[in-house]
């Protein structure tokens, strides 16, 4: 009987334990108090299961707040130890795996997420095919896996974790103006996504209900708050990625029609410049590419870009862009030559 009652103990220890872990992973931490009545026990009982989390090997820091200390899961060193995922060749072959495995889906949170997959792919491939995939990064040039190894890491997991329970969060951000000067905002995170060497965050600004960026790069500080909020039900993520032509959307659509010559026409057929694009193809070589987005110096720039290689047939306000950006190159570079 007293083997049994000792048995229910650890049980039930350990079950606290693992709560606790599990409470200790929001970014504000969680003091002693709050966790001594959440559990109905006594402080001394508290810390002796921290000290057993540290003995464990679990990082952990704290910071006072107010009167009272707060505990949380160290996210810094935590992260140093996974950092390797956010290499591209990873963090692609996670994406992969999530989709066809849905094992991250399945559990509590993301952490606990990446160590099961971890555990799956050490026995599917073992660790001599492990080292393999781990060689695979020396493959891809450095820029390619810069947006992700740059982005703040502190930020980058937590926020995918407030993504996955809807949480609010408030940011500092600076935006990228000659005289910065930072900003606070309290955000929905909705989606990541990659762009022209960063990694952008599609969230809905909760002063005034607007859906728009942020680059992840140009935060200077995140606190996940307990705070729950559903999405906005009129964002549908396929219509917001067909609204932009990079990363900023419009409210003024255009339809973009442009031929282009048959020197440079291979590589406009063998890539998706954008989901709405039909290709057709036009005698003597060349291609037509017609798209539909929200009107932006995006794509004027990128049209730009091809130089004598592409004709413009529409829009008429693109057309007239580019003849005021031709007028401005003459003018300019005419006087120093």
């Amino acid at each position: 009987m007293r083997s049994q009652k000792a048995e229910s103990g650890r049980n039930e220890q350990l079950l606290r334990v693992l709560t606790i872990l599990r409470e200790m992973h929001r970014l504000e931490g969680v003091d002693l108090y709050e966790l001594a009545e959440r559990h109905g026990t006594d402080i001394r009982t508290i810390r002796r299961d921290l000290d057993a989390l540290e003995a464990a090997g679990i990082p952990m820091e704290k910071e006072r707040d107010g009167k009272r200390m707060k505990w949380r899961v160290a996210y810094k060193e935590k992260l140093s130890s996974v950092a390797s995922l956010l290499d591209v060749s990873h963090y692609l072959a996670l994406k992969l795996a999530v989709g066809q495995g849905g094992a991250v889906t399945k559990a509590s949170g993301i952490y606990a997420g990446l160590e099961d997959l971890g555990d799956k792919i050490e026995k599917a491939v073992g660790s001599a095919g492990r080292k393999k995939l781990e060689a695979i990064e020396k493959y891809f040039y450095s820029y390619e896996k810069f947006p992700y190894r740059e982005s703040a890491k502190e930020y980058f997991w937590p926020l995918l974790d407030a993504m996955a329970e809807n949480r609010v969060c408030r940011v500092i951000y600076r935006p990228p103006r000659p005289k910065p000067v930072d900003v606070s905002h309290e955000i929905l995170p909705l989606r990541m996504f990659q762009h022209d060497r960063a990694v952008y965050l599609i969230c809905q600004f909760m002063s005034h209900g607007s859906v728009g960026t942020l680059n992840l790069q140009r935060l200077r500080d995140l606190k996940v708050l307990d705070r729950k909020v559903q999405p906005p039900k009129d964002f549908d993520p396929a219509k917001y990625e067909a609204s932009a032509f990079g990363i900023h959307p419009s409210d003024k659509e255009a339809t973009y029609v442009l031929r282009f010559h048959k020197a440079v026409a291979p590589y406009i057929r063998e890539r998706v410049w954008h989901p709405s694009q039909e290709l057709r193809d036009l005698r003597g070589g060349g291609v037509e590419l017609t798209f539909t987005c929200g009107e932006s110096h995006e794509v004027t720039s990128w049209v730009a870009g091809w130089g004598n290689s592409v004709e413009v047939l529409k829009p008429a306000s693109l057309m007239t862009e580019l003849a005021e950006l031709g007028r401005w190159l003459v003018g300019e570079y005419d006087r120093r030559s």
